[in-house]
């Protein structure tokens, strides 16, 4: 069965409340420094505002990674260059045992025994911390917010309110995936991106506006790894994870600039030329 990416997706945080939430105020700095060094140029801003299709990028990192600090900061200036597209951060513990993630709980998301079946509210009402009635209540007001182009994760709506509190809602998310912990979630989407035999960070997804799966890719550019060879082969090697203490220099900052928009402009081409996507917006084939 696919990994639900999407459910992965609804609950992850945009850059600025991924750093807040894990990184400390030390590895926040170096995460800016290198968001203040990136530049696009005026080919790449003009690339990016041509982008038609919406594109959800979920990023698998760990605030503590200097290959996350090298990389994440130039997708979050290709978001806010591309209105479609959607940035989205998913944390990665630093350490974690071996041993095989949690499997979800058995059963399809048509069994009505299976917790996954349920909407949120309905998961809390059956632990007993919600009423119908406070459900209904959210629901409403998950509609208004809406309305208004705000906030409509009912999760995040009911805590709000104040009818749950945010670990009640981090358990229901979870348990809603059928995991027991938002740990044990984020270590099966860890193992499920795992590369060259290791769960490696950063690590993009790439996902259409309807939550098919376009293309993984990690962690390293062409060019980073061609430095590193360099270096290990003429014997200057030095620690196997940069340490993101100081921002890239300009030209290698440049070039892993180039190579990842390349990534998201490939996905963005294939998502234009879909055509499942273009028969939905009744274009020409």
């Amino acid at each position: 069965m696919a990994f639900d990416f999407r459910m992965v997706f609804q609950r992850a945080l945009p850059y600025s409340g991924y750093l807040q939430h894990y990184g400390t105020e030390e590895q926040r700095a170096r995460w800016g420094a290198v968001y203040d060094a990136v530049t696009l140029t005026d080919a790449q801003k003009d690339l990016l505002k041509s982008f038609r299709r919406r594109m959800n990028i979920l990023c698998l990192a760990g605030a503590w990674c200097g290959d996350c600090v090298n990389a994440c900061p130039i997708f979050q200036r290709f978001a806010e260059a591309s209105p479609p597209i959607t940035l989205r951060f998913v944390n990665r513990v630093r350490e974690f045992s071996d041993a095989p993630a949690p499997a979800p709980k058995p059963g399809t998301s048509e069994d009505p025994d299976d917790i996954r079946s349920r909407p949120l509210g309905r998961i809390l009402v059956k632990w007993g911390i919600l009423s119908p009635e406070r459900v209904d209540r959210a629901l409403l007001a998950q509609e208004e917010r809406k309305s208004r182009g705000l906030n409509v994760r009912i999760g995040d709506v009911m805590t709000d309110l104040g009818f749950i509190s945010a670990e009640q809602r981090d358990k229901a998310l979870a348990a809603q995936s059928g995991y027991g912990s938002f740990e044990a979630w984020d270590i099966a989407v860890a193992k499920e991106l795992s590369i060259c035999g290791a769960p490696r960070v950063p690590m993009f997804v790439f996902l259409s506006e309807d939550w098919f799966e376009c293309q993984r890719l990690g962690e390293r550019t062409l060019a980073t790894y061609r430095d590193k060879a360099r270096k290990k082969l003429t014997g200057l090697e030095g620690a196997t994870c940069p340490t993101g203490l100081m921002a890239p220099e300009k030209d290698s900052l440049a070039a892993n600039v180039a190579e990842w928009l390349s990534y998201v402009e490939r996905v963005q081409w294939m998502l234009l030329t879909s055509q499942r996507l273009t028969k939905k917006y009744g274009e020409p084939l």
